[in-house]
This record gives structure tokens, C-alpha cells and sequence, in this order.
């Protein structure tokens, strides 16, 4: 039996070798790290011959392994870490990787390395010194076809950060070319004095056995202390981890495992509901917080997980005060114009001014500290949990019947697999006869009354909880399915207006864009300047002012004229932002951008649409042929995917990012003495129960309209209904390569 890589290679042959390394260079101790990892032979790290099945593959893993070592005790066993006081934790994880490289696109994969190489966040409280170090140590050799090994030289990595605490570096694999073996590997080591009330949350690492590549071997293996609490789990088919412990009373967890196929496809799959996966994390028992936090331990089942979880949800309420209903219902109160007023509001009025009061305290809060982040404001959410329980316990004191709702996100584990606290969130669902009325704590541009939709259509956990007391809640538990928005809430429509630019092979395209439902998100992130969302949640909710929300106190003069420079610099990039926009959608960069408008920023739901326009021109869509046109009108739209041949063969379910649809109109003015050909090869209609996608053109004067519609009906497919969704994928990626000429009459 081949021993873990990592429990061999690591450990001292004498305790005074441990000394002998305490004043190695960083040199040093990469070189010895070196001579240990390659030095220590494992047959499947030597392999060279690929399975004669995969030698079609665009890459095959002979092996890869991954281990971790950690220790809470002053006799650390590793080479290269200083042994420490108990008080230390120190971490030493592995990775290593055998790769056979055979074409250009895994050349391309694998031609650089990037990592970490040292990051310093010491600190000093009150004369003590806490020491948070990392340092990553890297190695890489090239096998040729011949035999030759190459071992490159990683001191020629190029610093992309280099400050005295903070070292990022980028490895160039120079001469590496198709039909070589790449063996490389990444070792970091972790010495921390900060860590000893870390939570499960904080150590968790998730592998998925799958990859881009096949894996002939793949090894597992962690070691924690004795004084460590560890927990797992082995999800969607996965192996369970084989356990043990040394000599030292250290816990030993380890996985082999052989011949890992790659990922059939990454188009819209949810690979921890789709892929077998480990989760192993560990938290010292010191912590009696992390016990009560986790209730998790090794061999817990996920019912008993998910139990634990919903245990620590529920006593938060028992725990709170809630401050937050007395800090709002003065707002309400002067919202409304009075509490006559406000108790006479129908629900769904109280609701919405409630949830945007919420968003407003939240997303308007602002100190010193920010100044520097403010293009990173629109990207800000809410703590859904934190917001769920104080939102429920003023529905409570208001007698608003609710209900809380626990949910976890479709792109990660399932609620039976949630691993962490975290793994969850939460939500409200206001009873409101048969229409409820639901609360999401998400970004700053999720509506009243709007369910994100990585939550749509999962399963959730129903608590409707009594107040016992000002201190006590009681909860009692169903189940239920979130509903899933239709194609036609989350749409965007665009209005295109096109003409050849004189004299030369260019359009000028005159660009409307409307969006709704969940595809508003991104671009309004992206796109709308802070000032204005502040500015919408101020009137949203009657709130203050920006100059009244930062106050009078010590400098508070200098911090409002600091805010009014950040955000008046972040709204003079408006043109910046288009343009990125605008590239990312034709795949080019645009000219001559002008123009920019935002219609309406669509951050409420009694005007929900996101709309924008611009003009800009675009190259590479006309070409000349003789006296006439061509041009790729089919591009208008932007890009739609094509499906690869591999792609066609399906056997996983396919989670679409939400149900949606398209409309474009694209007009093009066709140039005086010239007649448009090729009309009638957009006439197109396809349809079936996934979708449906559309297309006709008409020719009305000197202009030329083109009407696309595209649709996808549903946000989850069976695996059987994959070929009528590509039916739908095919008819789009085709009207990408439609022309018009425009030919001289």
C-alpha cells in the first residue's frame, strides 16, 4: 500500500533537524521542500504512458493529490515551519499534479501559475504581537517525450504584487509544448496565532471529483490534532474518507481514488447537486462557541447537519433584541404621515416601505472607511440570515402574520447538504391571502416582493415562529416550493437602429435596452452610478439626505465634501461603463460612444424596468464586395452560444440560470441606391415545451427591420428534453451567421 504522499515527505527524521531549519532562507527551504516531494517516489507520479481511450484527450491527469497538515501543538513535524508555542496553529497544505499535455488549449492552461507567495497580517493589539503568515513555496518540471526532465527555474517568477508583506506571484512554464508531461506542484504554509476561535466555516475546503480533464489518480489526505474537531461530508455518490490516527492521537482522514472522468459539460449545470463532492473542515475544541455554532461531527448524517443548523437559526431569535423595529417606526410613522395613516396602509403598501426602509438602512450607511470602495458599493448585499430575523421580529411586534423561510441557493449544496451555517439563507413570506408577499435580503437592486432566482423553485423550510415573550420564540416547521418566475419577467428587449457610416465599412447603431426580472441585475450593478442609487433609496423611503445621513460631528465637514468627490468621480465614468457593457455584448470594442442615458433605474417595482440607451460604431460586421455590402446582420444581437459537437450528448439535468426571454428589433437604413438581398433567409420558427426562438425580416421603404425572439420557458430541464433545447440553442447560434447584401442597384 502507497503511503499518503504528504505523511511521508514532511516528517522530521530527528528533533534537531526541526532547529537546523529555523534560520532557512526562503531559498532554502524551497529547495529542501523540492528535494522532498520529488525525491519520495509514488509510482503513479512517475507514470508516462497515456490509457490508449483517452489519447484524444485534450489533457490527461496522471495523478493529483492534495493534503493538508495541521497542528495545534509546539512539536510541529514539518521541515520547512519553525516549531511554535501551543498557542499557534500552523498549516501546511499540498498540491501536486501530473499532467500530460496534448493540445493547444491545455498548453494554454498550463503555461502559467499563479499564486500567493507571502502575505504578512500580523498585528500588534496592546503591545502583543498576533502573527498571521502565509508563504506559498512552488515547483515545476517539464517531462519531454524523449525522457528529458526540465526543471524550471521558479526564481524567475514575475511579482504581479510586491510589498514588503504582500507577494503575488505569476510562474511562465517557458518551453512547455504539446505531447509533454507537466509535474508541478504549489505547497503552502500557514502559521497563525488568531485561529484558535476559528469556526468550521473558516477551514472548510469543498473538492468536486470531477474536472476539466480525466484523473487517473487522485489522493486525498488530511491530518488534524488530536484537539481538533473535524467534520465531513461525502455527498452525491461520493466515497466516504477512510480514518485513522498515528502514534500522536492525530486524526487521519484519506481517499484514494481512480479514474475520475471529466465534466460531461459546465453549460448550465449545479455541480454540487450534479457532481460528487467532499466537504472536510475542522475547528479546535477550544472553541466552545464553534461546538454550539456547528453541532457538526464526523459521522453525522445530513439530517442530523441540517437539525444543528436550523437549531442555532431559530435560538438567534430567543437571543435578539430587536432595535430595529424601534428605529423604523418613527420612519413609518412620517412615511405614512402619522400611525393613523400607516395602520390604515393595505399591506402591501406597509410591506414595501418596510422592506425599502430595510434596503436604506443597509446600503446607506457610509463611514471614512468607504471612500476608497465606492465603485464597489453597488455590489454590496445584505446579510440574509442577520436581515431575515431582525425583519421577522418587527413583523412580529407589528401581529403581521409571517412566515420565515429557509432556502438554499440552486448553484450551490442542496438544504439536506447544507455543510455550514452559511451554506443557507433565509427569506420572508408575508401571509396575504392567495397572493404572499415575500422579503429577500439580497443586493441592492432586488425588489419588494422579488425571489432572486438562484432560490426559485427549491425547497424550503417553512418556520412560522410565535412570540413567547420579548425573549422567546416558538416555531413550527412544513415545507414548501418557491415558486419560479415566468419567461416573460425576466426579459430584455432591445430596439436597434442601424446605418452604414459613409465611406467606410463601419455601423453606427443607435442602441435602446430595456431589462426586467432577475437580467437587470448585472448591468445595473455595473452601470448605474452610486449617487443615483442612493439618491432613489432616499426618496424610496423619504429618508434623509446623504449631507444629513453622514451627520455633525468632528470632521464630518471634510467626510461630506470627500463623499460628494468619490461620487461624483464613480458617476463621470458613465461613458467607461457603457462602453464595457457594449463590448461585452457584441465582442469588440465600440467607438465613438456617446450618448449615454440611464432612462430609469428600475430599482423599485412600481417602475421595475432597467433602461438604457447609447450610440457607438462597430467595425467588423461589413465587408465590401465590389460595389456592394455585406453585413453580418445576424451579429446585431450579439453573440448567442454554439453548441460543440461533445456538447450535443446530455445525461445531466440542465439548470438554466432562470427562466427568460429576448426581443431585439434591428432596423437598418439601407443606403440610398441600393436594394437589400437575402430577406427572406431570416424567416425562422422554432418551437417546442423548452422554447422557442423566431425570427422574420421585411423590407418598408428604405429601411429594414429584422424581429428576433428567443426564449428559454423553464429554469430546469430533464436530461430527455436536452435535444429540444438545442434545438432552440441551434436556431439562435445560426441566426448569428445570417447576412444581408446590400447590393448596388
Amino acid at each position: 500500500m502507497i503511503k499518503p504522499l504528504r505523511l511521508v515527505i514532511f516528517f522530521l527524521l530527528t528533533s534537531g533537524a526541526a532547529a537546523a531549519q529555523n534560520n532557512q532562507t526562503y531559498a532554502e527551504k524551497a529547495a529542501a521542500l523540492q528535494k522532498e516531494i520529488w525525491g519520495t517516489k509514488v509510482p503513479e507520479f512517475s507514470a508516462t504512458t497515456v490509457p490508449a481511450n483517452l489519447s484524444n484527450e485534450s489533457a490527461v491527469v496522471f495523478a493529483r493529490s492534495y493534503s493538508l497538515q495541521r497542528s495545534l501543538s509546539s512539536k510541529f513535524k514539518f521541515m520547512i515551519i519553525t516549531a511554535t508555542s501551543a498557542k499557534r496553529s500552523n498549516k501546511l497544505t499540498t498540491f501536486h499534479e501530473r499532467v500530460k499535455i496534448n493540445d493547444k488549449s491545455a498548453l494554454e492552461d498550463f503555461s502559467t501559475i499563479s499564486y500567493q507567495k507571502k502575505l504578512d497580517e500580523s498585528v500588534r493589539i496592546m503591545g502583543a504581537k498576533f502573527v498571521a503568515t502565509h508563504e506559498t513555496y512552488i515547483g515545476a518540471k517539464i517531462i519531454k517525450p524523449n525522457g528529458k526532465e526540465v526543471i524550471v527555474n521558479t526564481s524567475e517568477e514575475v511579482l504581479i504584487k510586491n510589498e514588503k508583506k504582500d507577494q503575488q506571484s505569476k510562474l511562465a512554464v517557458p518551453d512547455l509544448q504539446v505531447g509533454d508531461i507537466l509535474d508541478y506542484y504549489v505547497s503552502n504554509t500557514d502559521i497563525s496565532e488568531k485561529s484558535m476561535d476559528d469556526t468550521f466555516a473558516d477551514n472548510d475546503m469543498v473538492f468536486v471529483l470531477a474536472g476539466e480533464y480525466p484523473i487517473l489518480h487522485y489522493s486525498l489526505d488530511f491530518q488534524y490534532s488530536k484537539k481538533d474537531m473535524v467534520k465531513a461530508i461525502c455527498a452525491n455518490g461520493a466515497p466516504n474518507f477512510e480514518t485513522s490516527t498515528n502514534d500522536a492521537g492525530d486524526q487521519i482522514y484519506s481517499l484514494k481514488l481512480k479514474n475520475i472522468t471529466k465534466y460531461e459539460s459546465q453549460l448550465w449545470t449545479s455541480k454540487f447537486r450534479q457532481f460528487p463532492y467532499i466537504e472536510i473542515s475542522n475547528a479546535p475544541q477550544t472553541s466552545g462557541f464553534t461546538k454550539f455554532v456547528t453541532g457538526g461531527k464526523w459521522g453525522e448524517s445530513g439530517a442530523e447537519r441540517l437539525e444543528s443548523n436550523k437549531t442555532l437559526f431559530e435560538k438567534s431569535f430567543n437571543e435578539r433584541e430587536n432595535l430595529f423595529f424601534g428605529l423604523i417606526e418613527d420612519d413609518l410613522k412620517e412615511y405614512f404621515d402619522g400611525k393613523k395613516n400607516m395602520k390604515a396602509a393595505p399591506l402591501d403598501s406597509l410591506m414595501k416601505v418596510l422592506y425599502n426602509i430595510k434596503r436604506g438602512n443597509v446600503f446607506r450607511r457610509y463611514g471614512s472607511e468607504d471612500l476608497g470602495k465606492i465603485d464597489e458599493f453597488n455590489y454590496r448585499r445584505m446579510v440574509s440570515k442577520y436581515n431575515t430575523i431582525v425583519m421577522s421580529l418587527a413583523l412580529s411586534k407589528m401581529k403581521i402574520d409571517h412566515e420565515v423561510l429557509l432556502v438554499s441557493s440552486r448553484n450551490t449544496s442542496s438544504l439536506e447538504n447544507a455543510f455550514n451555517y452559511d451554506d443557507f439563507d433565509a427569506g420572508i413570506r408575508i401571509v396575504n391571502g392567495n397572493k404572499p408577499l415575500y422579503m429577500f435580503f439580497d443586493d441592492v437592486t432586488t425588489h419588494f416582493n422579488e425571489i432572486p432566482d438562484r432560490f426559485q423553485g427549491e425547497k424550503t423550510i417553512v418556520l412560522t415562529p410565535k412570540r413567547e415573550s420579548s425573549t422567546r420564540y416558538s416555531f413550527t416547521e412544513a415545507t414548501a416550493t418557491l415558486p419560479v418566475a415566468p419567461a416573460g419577467a425576466n426579459n430584455i428587449t432591445e430596439d436597434l437602429k442601424v446605418s452604414l457610416v459613409p465611406n467606410t465599412q463601419k455601423l453606427k447603431v443607435q442602441r435602446m435596452v430595456k431589462q426586467t426580472g432577475a437580467l437587470r441585475h448585472e448591468d445595473q450593478r455595473s452601470m448605474i452610478p452610486a449617487i443615483d442609487v442612493d439618491n432613489d433609496l432616499m426618496v424610496l423611503t423619504k429618508g434623509e439626505s446623504l449631507d444629513k445621513k453622514i451627520g455633525d460631528f468632528h470632521g464630518a465637514k471634510k467626510l461630506r465634501e470627500d463623499f460628494h468627490t468619490a461620487f461624483a468621480e464613480d458617476a463621470s465614468k458613465s461613458v467607461k461603463k457603457f462602453t464595457a457593457e457594449i463590448k461585452g455584448q457584441f465582442d469588440q470594442e465600440p467607438t465613438q460612444v456617446a450618448d449615454c442615458k440611464i432612462i430609469n433605474n428600475g430599482l423599485d417595482d412600481s417602475s421595475p424596468v432597467f433602461q438604457y440607451s447609447s450610440s457607438f460604431v462597430l467595425d467588423n460586421l461589413v465587408k465590401k464586395a465590389g460595389n456592394n455590402f455585406i453585413i453580418d446582420a445576424g451579429k446585431l444581437t450579439g453573440s448567442f452560444y454554439k453548441l460543440e459537437d461533445k456538447e450535443r450528448k446530455r445525461t445531466l439535468d440542465v439548470y438554466m440560470p432562470c427562466a427568460r426571454s429576448f426581443n431585439y428589433t434591428v432596423s437598418i437604413t439601407i443606403p440610398q441606391g441600393y436594394t437589400a438581398k437575402g430577406v427572406e433567409e431570416f424567416a425562422v420558427k422554432k418551437a417546442n415545451k423548452t422554447g422557442t426562438f423566431t425570427s422574420s425580416a421585411a423590407v418598408n421603404g428604405s429601411v429594414l427591420t429584422i424581429s428576433i425572439n428567443r426564449a428559454y420557458n423553464n429554469n430546469f430541464e430533464k436530461a430527455a428534453d436536452w435535444p429540444l433545447v438545442s434545438e432552440i440553442i441551434d436556431a439562435a447560434s445560426n441566426f448569428n451567421t445570417q447576412k444581408i447584401l446590400l447590393e448596388k442597384k
